[in-house]
This record gives structure tokens, sequence and C-alpha cells, in this order.
């Protein structure tokens, strides 16, 4: 890549967004990071702009005149967190396509989401129900670009301890010799890896257009580049 970019990242205290934030701080080609988060993070850094609000609305006053052209939205809960599927798909489905709004009319050209294996807006299961209507919105908001990372189970330490990830983590280690081809898709892949292919895509195809899709088994592929 010739040109460094100024990127936005939503859900930089989580575990897929967290690697996101350091490999960004961390990268040459990256000249400007905007953290979008309702509490401030501990992570200090010169290129780092901390853009804190409640409902993660964004000021665009505060981008200066280094806006960015990528976006990175790796925002989402759980049911027992949420407390409820009214309060889920707030956050899975809602927030997510308010946020990705929100980065298009500020300039954001391309845009990488973490969705989930199985998203469908005509799924049986509520949580991939709301993944699958969080997709279908963001494909409409009209971007250049959309990419949805869709992984399985996800695996690495999290701030917050999810004990059904964690049982099928320990399942899925013991089934992990088993898992190949389409099977891949379920075995249990580390925060840090989709992070990092998320990273690698946007740097690879900053002129990509059209609507995109990456499971487990894809970033397990690129991961061996």
């Amino acid at each position: 890549m010739s040109d460094s970019i100024s990127i936005i990242i939503a859900g930089s205290t989580g575990l897929i967004g967290h690697h996101l934030l350091n490999f960004a701080l961390k990268s040459e080609d990256v000249e400007c990071v905007y953290s979008l988060s309702r509490r401030p993070i501990e992570e200090a850094c010169t290129k780092l702009t901390q853009l804190v609000t409640p409902d993660l609305s964004i000021d665009k006053m505060a981008l200066a005149d280094n806006k960015p052209s990528i976006g990175f939205i790796t925002l989402g809960t759980t049911i027992k967190k949420a407390g409820s599927k009214a309060a889920l798909k707030a956050v899975d489905a809602s927030l997510v396509v308010d946020v990705a709004q929100s980065m298009h009319e500020v300039g954001v050209e391309h845009v990488y989401i973490v969705s989930c294996i199985g998203a469908s807006s005509s799924a049986l299961s509520h949580y991939l129900k709301c993944k699958g209507e969080m997709e279908d919105k963001v494909t409409q908001v009209g971007f250049k670009s959309v990419t949805f990372m869709q992984p399985g189970p996800l695996a690495g330490d999290r701030t917050e301890v999810r004990k059904d990830e964690t049982f099928l983590q320990g399942v899925m280690t013991v089934l992990n010799p088993l898992m190949k081809g389409f099977l891949l898709n379920y075995k249990p892949i580390e925060g840090e890896v989709v992070a990092q292919c998320m990273l690698d895509l946007a740097f690879e195809n900053q002129d990509l257009m059209g609507i995109h899709r990456y499971t487990s088994k894809e970033m397990f592929r690129l991961q061996k580049k």
C-alpha cells in the first residue's frame, strides 16, 4: 500500500476490536485511528483520537481534516448480557446499522463488520436473524464496499467471561482434528486472527466494490498466506 490511511473503529473494547485497535496503532500504514466508544480506553498513542459518546454518534468536528476512509464495526452482545431479545436486537442490529450510517455520513467509503456464520434475516435463531437483518440494512447504506466477517465460535481472552463460548471451545478443542473442509467454519477462531484479517483485507482492497463475506474457513486460509 502506497499511502497511509485514516480509519475509525467502533467496538474497540471488545475481543476483536481490542486486537484490531492494537494492530492499527502499530501499523506504519495507518496514519490516524479514531476509536468510537461509550467509555474512554486505556491505550495512548499520538495517532489515536478517542470519540467517546453514550450513543456512539460521531461528531464531524472531532475528525478535523483527517477524515477516515475505512470503518470497522465490531459491536455485539449476548442475550444473557442484553437481558432480552429486544435488547440484543437493539445492539446487534439497530446500533450497528446506526453506526454504519454515521460512518458513511462522515466520509467512510469501505466498512468491515463482524457478523457471524449463518447470519440470515430468515433464520429461525433470533441471534442469527438479528445479524442477518443487520447485514441486509447495512448493504443499503451506500458504501463503495461492505465486508462482513462471519466467524464461527470465537476464542481468545475477553474482558467478560461467556460461559457458553467457554464450554463450546472446550468441546471443539477435542473435535478440532476432525474439522476439515466446510467444518472449518465452525472451528473456534481466535479474535486476534479475525482482527488481523480485517486489517489486512482493508489494506489490500482499497479499490474494492460491492458486498463481500469471509467465513472462518477463508480467514484461516488468509492467515496462512
